[in-house]
């Protein structure tokens, strides 16, 4: 019970509801994901054992990045107990302002996708210098 009422329930203070508002996650959680950023970039890093990389479908246009897979890749025929399930899936995610949407990487290892979003680079102000005659 302690686990329901935490989970849909969360503090106000929740760390983890603040950083989904800010990225806009679908509300369905699967696979869950782990996002972070460095200097450098935005990672997202999602579980998905079991899923042939060819499945997985990454897009990302007008700021949001969609990461999906349309169908069960197993055949399911002769089986006497199926209890693994590889469901379809969609998550999808807003994008800072400062992440460059025309430079996303991914990769996967051990079941874990591991999608790299660079940031823009951040060009300072021109400083012009006032000429007194």
């Amino acid at each position: 019970m302690r686990y329901y009422i935490e989970r849909n329930f969360p503090s106000l203070f929740d760390f983890d509801n603040f950083f989904n508002d800010f990225f806009e996650s679908s509300s369905d959680r699967f696979p869950p994901v782990d996002v972070y950023e460095n200097a450098n970039a935005y990672v997202i890093e999602a579980e998905v054992p079991g899923y042939d990389e060819n499945d997985i479908k990454i897009y990302c246009k007008n700021k949001t990045l969609t990461v999906s897979c349309d169908k069960d890749n197993r055949d399911r025929k002769g089986y006497i107990i199926n209890e693994i399930s590889l469901p379809s899936f969609s998550r999808s995610f807003t994008l800072p302002e400062d992440a460059d949407d025309n430079a996303v990487e991914a990769s996967s290892e051990n079941g874990i996708l591991k999608i790299t979003i660079m940031k823009k680079a951040k060009t300072e102000p021109k400083r012009i210098e006032v000429k007194i005659n």
